[in-house]
């Protein structure tokens, strides 16, 4: 049933009507409708009056404005960020809060999130990109806010300093020597920028490296490493060091120098002393890039001579020495040092000091002494057969227990690259040498197919260290294994040499007068080093090789590649020392071939006026060479007519001293001119041969290969004829220049105490024409 509740007054609703039920209601409608008409008309009754309503009560207040806190200006760097708070007062505004930015510099941005509906506080970051900074910048960034219907607006002052980088402190020049080391300091001025900085460097010279110390945060120097390898060349130029800052390249130049050289002590020369003799010598500095102070202090020096150490000031260009003999210090050569250091650098040049006695030259006594000794005459082999003389020559001549080490090595070579049938090759060495890759395919493939020429050079150096067929001097023991390499390497010659009829092919062995003068030079050593059994043997094959020479000689008294050609003076110096070694063995050969030579010689003087037989031409008439001037000088010495003092002499040894064997050289160089020119020197025997021998030794050692098959060996490139003998020709002449101490005795002193009439013809001055 539908009701309607007569309305009743709420006290916040006025008047109500309730219904509940439609058909009472109806009923009560339509009764009432009846009463008010009814039957008859009647006044109708005055409405009830109603209660009065209350007014409606105020509406809320709108809410307060959205307002934002003032922003504090901003310093933002380039590649740096930063975070920045925004205060947001709501205002009775409920809900997130909405930010928005604008007016932000180019390469500038801006992250920020939504607001929660329960916070007041948002936070704004900032970057700037590393490429900004060039320029200072500065700009107005809008700060908008918006939650529900409310917003606002918040500006702020935005900066972008111009970009300080950091800078180095310039760095003084850096001087290296090769194998040397420098640390060097780089001070940084930081200008603001206060991260790590990582370093390279580049534009190093060669064999130059190089590393430069990450510079921590907040560090303001770090360290550069520099070092130069041991090959490193000279050079002068600058190396960068460079680092990267927000995309920017910082860097500073450090000057640096390789100098193998940055001083110099000119020590090179020769002090002869007499035991007790004291000697003050002054060595001038040169300075070549240090300037700073030096300590001078000599090394190696002869026992029983004294120098003491010496100070050197900055900028000092000389020092002086004082150089004492004992009383006591034996006579000997030695190639002592004299050693400058400064800093990390040092340098050292050689000096040659000598103790001798009133005596001229240079002979050890202990040879001269020797009942036992033989074949001691002046410019012969004796001194190679015995341990004992060999030792007292190499001290008394400028010997080193180095240079034996590579002669022996030099042997050990040959030994390994012997044929089985005797012979050396010079261009197949490597036939029957197992494993062998010594030999330069490319540049001795023209190398000369003499078998002769390269069996001579190959048993010439065991014949040179004394190694003959039946005997070998006691030490070192490895000698006397050497004699069978002997034997066979003569044998094959004495096989090899022809038997005939003919007066001009009796005794030749080999179709080129070079090998055929070197293959003789073999037989007559062999016959002068060996005992009487193998003398008889041998005696007849070494004179008909010298016939050989004598009747191959042309008319106007020289030789060359054939018989009876005209001459140059090269093939003159080899069978001239052909026929000279068969003298010198103690074979009686006539002077008839030595006077027609000594005719050649004269037609190839060239020298200066005034001294025009000091220097030799290769053919008469052309200018002279300084291989041939010394092999010029060494064929007038076995004339045996100049005498020591012969100014046309004296001037030959200046001129050969202006070509002096390199300091530091890599290569053997011309090694034929360094056998005829220390022969020449050593018979002098003065101070100019222990100064191109204090070079020549040490260029000798220091040229030989060390490692792999090829040890012991020299390399034929780079040297005179080298590509015609090859590496064989280049180690068989390497080795004699380095036996030079006793291979053959001086000759300008008589050193035999009662030589025989047979030594004394053939060892006479050759008679004038």
């Amino acid at each position: 049933m539908n009701t309607l509740v007569v309305p009743k007054k709420t006290r916040s609703q006025g008047w109500r009507f309730t219904y509940r039920g439609g058909c009472w209601a109806v009923g009560v409608l339509l009764a009432v409708v009846v009463g008010f008409w009814g039957c008859g008309r009647s006044e109708p009754p005055k409405p009830a009056q109603a209660p009065a309503l209350a007014p409606p009560p105020a509406p809320p207040p709108p809410p307060a404005p959205v307002t934002l806190a003032d922003i504090a200006p901003v310093t933002l760097p380039a590649g740096s960020s930063t975070s920045i708070k925004v205060t947001i007062h709501r205002g009775g505004h409920t809900g997130p809060a909405q930010f928005q930015l604008s007016g932000l510099p180019q390469g500038v941005t801006a992250k920020v999130s939504e607001l929660p509906a329960d916070k007041t506080e948002a936070s704004i970051e900032l970057a700037a990109d590393p490429k900004l900074g060039d320029q200072e910048e500065k700009a107005t960034v809008k700060v908008a806010v918006k939650v529900g219907q409310g917003q606002a607006e918040k500006t702020f002052a935005l900066s972008i300093p111009r970009v300080a980088l950091p800078t180095f402190a310039p760095v003084k020049p850096v001087l290296l020597q090769p194998g040397s080391r420098a640390t060097v300091e780089l001070a940084v001025q930081r200008g603001g920028f206060q991260g790590p900085l990582e370093l390279s460097v580049q534009n190093l010279p060669k064999g130059v490296s190089a590393k430069a110390a990450r510079l921590e945060a907040n560090q303001n120097a770090t360290k550069l490493e520099i070092s130069a390898a041991p090959d490193a060349p000279d050079a002068k130029q600058p190396v960068q060091v460079i680092g990267t800052v927000l995309g920017r390249t910082v860097s500073v130049e450090v000057p640096v120098e390789v100098n193998r050289t940055p001083f110099r002590v000119q020590a090179f020369r020769v002090v002869t002393l007499r035991p007790g003799e004291k000697q003050k010598i002054e060595l001038p500095i040169e300075r070549r890039g240090y300037a700073g102070a030096l300590e001078i202090a000599p090394l190696d020096l002869p026992e029983g001579v004294k120098v003491a150490s010496v100070k050197v000031s900055p900028d000092q260009r000389s020092v002086a020495l004082e150089i004492v003999a004992e009383e006591n210090a034996a006579k000997r050569v030695r190639t002592a040092r004299v050693l400058a250091k400064g800093g990390q650098m040092t340098y050292s040049e050689p000096i040659v000091v000598r103790v001798k006695g009133a005596e001229e030259g240079f002979f050890p006594s202990e040879v001269l002494d020797d009942p036992t000794m033989p074949l001691l005459r002046r410019g012969s082999f004796g001194g190679r057969l015995t341990a004992r003389a060999k030792k007292a020559l190499l001290e008394a001549y400028g010997g080193t227990a180095e240079s034996e080490a590579a002669v022996m090595r030099g042997l050990k070579w040959l030994a390994a690259h012997q044929r089985s049938d005797g012979a050396w090759s010079l261009k197949a060495y490597d036939a029957e040498a197992e494993n062998c890759n010594c030999r330069d395919a490319n540049f001795e493939k023209d190398v000369e197919d003499d078998d002769v020429a390269g069996t001579a050079f190959g048993v010439l150096a065991f014949l040179g260290a004394g190694v003959a067929i039946d005997q070998a001097p006691e030490e070192p023991p490895e000698l006397a294994q050497y004699q069978s390499r002997v034997l066979d390497a003569i044998a094959f010659l004495v096989k090899r040499q022809v038997k005939s009829d003919k007066p001009t092919e009796d005794g030749r062995l080999s179709t080129n007068m070079y090998a055929h003068a070197a293959g003789t030079i073999a037989l007559c050593e062999a016959f002068g080093l060996s005992g009487d059994r193998w003398k008889e043997r041998l005696k007849l094959p070494a004179q008909r090789a010298i016939r050989f020479i004598a009747q191959a000689q042309h008319k106007e008294g020289g030789w060359r590649y054939q018989p009876r050609q005209p001459g140059d003076m090269s093939a003159v110096g080899w069978q001239f020392l052909a026929i000279r070694s068969g003298q010198l063995a103690g074979m009686p050969i006539g002077n008839d071939p030595l006077i027609r030579a000594e005719r050649f010689v004269d037609s190839c003087a060239a020298g200066p006026p005034g001294a025009e037989k000091s220097q030799y031409s290769y053919l008469p008439g052309e200018k002279p060479r300084i291989s041939t001037t010394a092999a010029g000088l060494l064929t007038r010495q076995y004339l045996l007519k100049w005498k020591k003092d012969h100014p046309d002499l004296v001037a030959g040894c200046k001129e050969i001293m202006k070509n002096l064997p390199p300091e530091s050289g890599t290569s053997l160089g011309p090694i034929y001119y360094y056998y005829y020119a220390t022969q020449v020197l050593h018979h002098m025997e003065g101070e100019e041969f222990d100064l191109w021998n204090a070079r020549m030794r040490e260029h000798l050692i220091r040229t030989q290969e060390k490692t792999g098959h090829r040890a012991g060996s020299w390399n034929p490139q780079g040297t005179d004829y080298g590509n015609r003998g090859g590496r064989l020709y280049a180690t068989g002449m390497a080795l004699m220049t380095l036996q030079v101490y006793y291979r053959h005795l001086p000759l300008y002193r008589t050193v035999a105490k009662k030589p025989s009439r047979r030594v004394i013809d053939a060892l006479a001055p050759v008679p004038e024409q």
